[in-house]
C-alpha cells in the first residue's frame, strides 16, 4: 500500500501532458540515436529515413514505420523521430496516451479493495484438482538425454584427443576413418632404418 501510495503522489505532481519516466527515457535515448539518421520528403505525408545503408518508409499519419519499432512500442522510434525533428514538431504528441501522465494518474486513482484471509474464503463442495497420475516406465531411469546423431559427445578427451594417423583431433588411430599414411611409405621408412642396425650388429658380430 505504502508503493502504491507513492506512485500515486507522484502521478499527483505530474502535469497532465507530461510523459512518464519510462516513456521520456525512450524518447531521450532514441534522440540521440536519430542524429545518425536522414529523412527525405516523399509527399503525401510520406518519409524516408536512411540508417546507415537501409532505407525506412515513415507515415506520419499512421504512426508507423518501415522497422516496426514504432508500432509495437507506441513510441517513437528513431526514424520517426528524425522526422518529427525535421518537420518541428513535438514528439510528445506522437506518444501512445498511455505513457502519459492522464492514464497514470487514472491508473492509480482509484483505491485497492481488501481482500479477506483465505480462512474465511467460502468452502464450496467441489472435486480438487490432483496432478496427473505418472507411471513408472521399466528400467532404469536414463541420467543423461539422448544425444543427436551431429550432437558431440560430451567430455574434453573427444576435443582434445588426436589420431596418430590423419593427424585430427576429435578421434584416435583405432577410430580413424579418415585413413592414415600408405603402408609402404611406412615399410619403406622401417627398411632404411633397419638397414644401418644390420650392419652395425654384424661389425659388432665380427
Amino acid at each position: 500500500m505504502e508503493r502504491v501510495g507513492a506512485r500515486f503522489d507522484m502521478a499527483i505532481d505530474m502535469e497532465d501532458g507530461q510523459l512518464t519516466e519510462y516513456a521520456k527515457k525512450e524518447v531521450d535515448e532514441r534522440t540521440g540515436e536519430s542524429r545518425f539518421c536522414y529523412a527525405t520528403a516523399c509527399g503525401g505525408g510520406e518519409f524516408e529515413v536512411r540508417d546507415a545503408h537501409v532505407n525506412f518508409p515513415i507515415r506520419l499519419s499512421t504512426r508507423s514505420c518501415g522497422c516496426g519499432k514504432w508500432q509495437i512500442s507506441v513510441i517513437p522510434c528513431k526514424h520517426a523521430l528524425r522526422v518529427i525533428y525535421d518537420q518541428r514538431l513535438n514528439p510528445i504528441d506522437f506518444v501512445s496516451p498511455f505513457f502519459k501522465s492522464a492514464a497514470y494518474k487514472l491508473t492509480y486513482a482509484d483505491h485497492i479493495h481488501p481482500m479477506s484471509d483465505p480462512t474465511q474464503w467460502p468452502n464450496f463442495s467441489l472435486p480438487t484438482i490432483q496432478p496427473p497420475v505418472i507411471k513408472r516406465q521399466a528400467g532404469r531411469p536414463a541420467k543423461k538425454r539422448k544425444r543427436g546423431p551431429n550432437e558431440p559427445r560430451e567430455g574434453k578427451r573427444n576435443n582434445n584427443v588426436k589420431c596418430g594417423k590423419c593427424r585430427e583431433f576429435g578421434h584416435n588411430s583405432r577410430t580413424c576413418k579418415n585413413g592414415g599414411p600408405s603402408t609402404s611409405a611406412a615399410g619403406g621408412a622401417s627398411t632404411s632404418q633397419g638397414g644401418p642396425r644390420g650392419r652395425k650388429r654384424a661389425n659388432t658380430a665380427t
